[in-house]
């Protein structure tokens, strides 16, 4: 869904995002988000409001993905909920020096092409935005076994727990010699 500047009156415009159809959300190959997808449409709805140099958009919505958790590797769902607001500006009023000091209210500042907002665009970047850095299906997912590979949710894979890292062996005799 395109947006085009002219087509936003000086009170605002409230886009329902009910009207965003299928968003796809695909993510860099051998990432946990490659195969990430809609589990949920997305609800909610963003205000869009005309400044002289940019649009200002209000939004808040929620959806579920499915992803996979960075510890078990297993899909699960994840739902994301977010309230934001961004000030979108067109790009020829973006910074020309090579290098500019951020502060944390230009953190929120976007930039647009042309002077149309692509509300599917927009969306896209905040729900990537949401996703945690590392991602977890249960908050104490166990993972899997760094030696046989078997999800340690569903049991214990019976591998030895006390394998010690050959490097540092002689450490454990270190140990054991000052204790005595």
């Amino acid at each position: 869904m395109r947006v085009q500047w002219e087509d936003i009156p000086p009170e605002g415009l409230e886009v329902a995002l009910e009207e965003v159809g299928d968003l796809p959300l695909k993510g860099p190959k051998g990432s946990l988000e490659e195969k990430m997808r809609l589990a949920s449409p997305v609800r909610g709805k963003l205000s869009l409001k005309r400044e002289k140099r940019g649009v200002v958009i209000r939004g808040d919505f929620r959806c579920t993905v499915f992803i996979r958790c960075a510890r078990c590797l297993k899909e699960f769902e994840l739902p994301i909920s977010e309230d934001f607001e961004s000030l979108y500006l067109h790009i020829r009023y973006a910074p020309q020096e090579d290098e500019v000091e951020l502060s944390a209210k230009d953190m929120e500042v976007g930039f647009l092409r042309e002077e149309t907002v692509e509300v599917e665009e927009i969306l896209r970047e905040r729900i990537w935005l949401s996703i945690p850095m590392k991602p977890l299906c249960k908050e104490d997912c166990r993972g899997l076994c760094p030696t046989c590979g078997k999800d340690l949710n569903e049991g214990d894979c019976g591998c030895p727990k006390e394998a010690l890292d050959p490097r540092f062996a002689i450490l454990k005799d270190l140990k054991l010699s000052l204790k005595g």
